[in-house]
């Protein structure tokens, strides 16, 4: 094709001719487009043989009017129609002798078939985008092989074609040069080039498209001609008709080939925490609230040797966290302090975050999913909840900056936290953190090896009755974890197999990093028939596992939205006592005052005498009554005790309150008078303790006391595992 003519091949099918072959001197045919001749082509000697019904013509179509070519090509590119008229002479001598020039005119107006199926068979060599020095902007490249039916076969020269946005040309795409084969295969260079940001309509126009692509909406493109000045490869008629043609896309990333993407765990290589610190208040809300700050190294692929710069300078979240039923019950405030992303390298960025004061606004009405979210991570270790929203992002970028406000994002994350340490799902395993400043100064994997330590300072009763007793309990509490809470007042109701056995509260619990000083006051609903309490403290001393359920109720708190939340909250969870004050195992350790300081047994009368010091203050304490049974490896029964102290205290101890027993005054020791031992008589178990006089014996003692505190009768059914009995004469 050039200005003047266009070259072109045909087939032309007719019907069988007679018995012999003819010639067409000559044939001359001229075009028209809305009265205006476009060109014309003439054949000379065109002979037609008998036998055949196909001829095949290789001519050349001279153009005389070339803005009637370039209206009649726009309409076809734009109408899909051919709206032409055709005025032919024909020498038709060569038929018969006789025969004349025959003059004839023919319209034609017909819409154009779908066109051919185009395969995309595949991407070769794609490079960038990079920085283009010619053009201004970015450039990528790449070479696209297609399949096209059989039978069509063409040699076009470069095309360019603008693609805009709203009417903002944002990219121009050069296609070409293109050399069809008759097979229907081609090979297709591509380049494309991103306009350097030239307004803020341009920057606008951005904006919406990335907005949509993230939305999954993808972006209404369309696609023009450029203008014929742009470029000189094709005829000027040509590209002045494409230029007119706009026909429009609909792009999104699904129509890119980007082939299988990493998972997240294999984009970020690296997470260096310098700070962290959580803290949860409840006071006029319950929001929590996070401190953080540091950095990551995210690594996109680069199969396409991409070099251009891509630096966020801001980027500010409005996001909500959503439930199972994708309703929002949470708010994520983290408007304080932006991320800024920086290129280290081609599409390697250091993401670095710095929050002072990111928190959780919980939404109106939807507390109660808030607290089954909380609750299934910090008791049933396992985070599942999806964030919704949107980020405004301010881009440093190859062809300027950018910004992009409400960019769309929604994310599912599943969390579960098992064998103490954080595992993450869909991923390809853990991430490596680093920690320093002051958390970790080592690498290593994130776990939750921390453990707090509380340590009963202080106990002392308020209140007994026959059914309640009402204590105060201090508590030294030693925080590891970079988190924090403070709670206004706050009651839980506790029970075992459905037994009410306490309630529990705060008023103004603070706690944060490190050593803290708390209050926790417990109400203790005395059930001394019923067996149920004597088994929870009989599984609490023997070490057992122990189930109860922590439940709230109407008015267990003052804090409104909190209050809504808990009132039907119920929590089923499992204690076990045996890790008591064992701070590598259990997630806290924690340490009670020591009441038993000595059991001495005395060989000469058979007798065992107990010092203890009484820890609780504010009312006094009375043994009224032991029967103990002791056993020496767990199976080996070394001898019985049974004793009243209201009946059987020597008169010496006498006084006038005896009738009430042995008195445990607060925080002083106390020794027992002989009570007397009903030995074994099995010979394993003498020689137990004949070898252990001068010594000790670790042994498991079974003990059921009646114990009056205040005006509270307690029956305690006991097991103490490996308590130290000295052995005397």
């Amino acid at each position: 094709m050039s200005d003047e003519s266009i070259a072109f091949s045909a087939c032309l099918r007719f019907p069988r001719w007679g018995s012999r072959p003819a010639l067409v001197p000559y044939a001359n045919a001229t075009v028209f487009h809305d009265g205006d001749a476009v060109g014309w082509v003439r054949i000379n000697n065109l002979e037609v043989a008998s036998s055949r019904t196909n001829l095949s013509i290789h001519e050349v179509f001279h153009i005389t009017n070339k803005c009637a070519l370039e209206r009649l090509a726009s309409d076809i590119a734009a109408l899909r129609r051919v709206a032409i008229s055709i005025h032919a002479t024909v020498d038709l001598s060569g038929f018969g002798r006789y025969l004349p020039v025959v003059f004839a005119r023919h319209g034609l107006d017909m819409a154009l078939p779908p066109p051919p199926a185009i395969q995309l068979v595949a991407v070769n060599d794609l490079k960038g985008p990079s920085p283009d020095t010619a053009q201004g902007g970015v450039t990528a490249r790449a070479t696209i092989l297609v399949a096209l039916p059989p039978g069509i076969s063409a040699n076009i020269d470069v095309l360019r074609f603008d693609v805009g946005y709203n009417g903002v040309t944002i990219a121009s795409t050069d296609i070409g040069p293109v050399s069809i084969s008759a097979m229907g295969k081609a090979s297709i260079p591509v380049s494309v080039n991103i306009r350097q940001i030239a307004n803020p309509q341009h920057e606008d126009a951005l904006a919406d498209i990335v907005r949509g692509i993230a939305a999954g909406k993808g972006a209404k493109l369309s696609i023009m001609g450029a203008s014929s000045k742009d470029y000189q490869t094709a005829p000027t008629w040509l590209r002045q008709a494409l230029h007119h043609v706009v026909v429009p896309i609909n792009a999104s990333l699904a129509q890119l080939p980007l082939g299988q993407l990493p998972s997240l765990g294999a984009l970020v290589n690296d997470i260096v925490v310098n700070r962290l610190y959580a803290f949860w208040s409840a006071k006029d809300s319950f929001n929590p609230r996070v401190s953080l700050a540091g950095h990551a190294f995210v690594s996109l692929p680069n199969p396409a040797d991409t070099n251009m710069t891509l630096d966020v300078e801001s980027l500010v979240g409005r996001l909500e966290l959503l439930d199972d039923e994708l309703r929002a019950f949470a708010v994520v405030d983290a408007t304080a302090a932006p991320i800024l992303v920086s290129q280290t390298a081609p599409l390697v960025f250091n993401v670095s975050y710095d929050f002072d004061n990111l928190g959780l606004a919980v939404v109106a009405g939807r507390e109660q999913a808030f607290t089954y979210t909380m609750k299934k991570a910090l008791v049933d270790r396992h985070l599942a909840v999806c964030v919704n929203g949107s980020l405004d992002m301010l881009l440093l970028t190859a062809i300027g900056r950018l910004r992009v406000e409400r960019l769309p994002v929604f994310a599912s994350i599943d969390y579960r936290l098992e064998s103490g340490s954080v595992s993450r799902q869909a991923t390809d395993g853990a991430l490596d953190v680093e920690f320093t400043g002051d958390a970790l100064v080592r690498r290593r994997k994130l776990e939750l090896s921390k453990t707090p330590e509380v340590r009963v300072s202080r106990i002392h009763i308020t209140n007994t009755t026959k059914n309640l007793v009402a204590a105060e309990i201090g508590l030294d509490i030693d925080n590891p974890f970079s988190y924090g809470v403070y709670m206004s007042d706050l009651a839980i109701m506790i029970r075992y197999s459905g037994l009410h056995i306490a309630t529990v509260g705060v008023k103004e619990l603070s706690l944060e990093r490190g050593l803290n000083n708390a209050t926790v006051y417990i109400d203790f609903y005395n059930h001394p028939s019923d067996p149920r309490q004597q088994m929870l403290f009989l599984e609490a001393s023997s070490g057992k596992r122990v189930n109860v359920e922590l439940a709230g109720f109407p008015n267990c708190t003052s804090i409104a939205p909190l209050e809504v939340s808990l009132r039907h909250f119920s929590q089923k969870i499992s204690i076990d006592p045996s890790r008591a004050g064992n701070r590598r195992s259990g997630p806290v350790s924690i340490k009670f005052p020591r009441a038993l300081h000595e059991v001495i047994f005395h060989i000469f009368g058979i007798s065992a005498e107990a010092t203890v010091v009484n820890p609780v203050s504010g009312a006094d304490i009375w043994l009224q009554s032991i029967e103990a049974i002791s056993y020496y490896k767990g199976d080996i029964p070394l001898g019985t005790l049974q004793y009243n102290f209201t009946s059987d205290t020597p008169s010496s101890l006498a006084s006038s309150n005896v009738s009430k027993g042995f008195l445990m005054p607060f925080n002083r020791a106390a020794t027992t008078p002989r009570l007397p031992i009903t030995a074994n008589e099995t010979s394993i178990g003498w020689d137990v303790v004949r070898r252990a006089i001068g010594g000790s014996l670790d042994i498991d003692v079974f003990t059921s006391l009646q114990v009056l505190v205040g005006n509270a009768p307690l029956n305690l059914t006991i097991l103490g595992r490996g308590a130290p009995v000295k052995v005397r004469f």
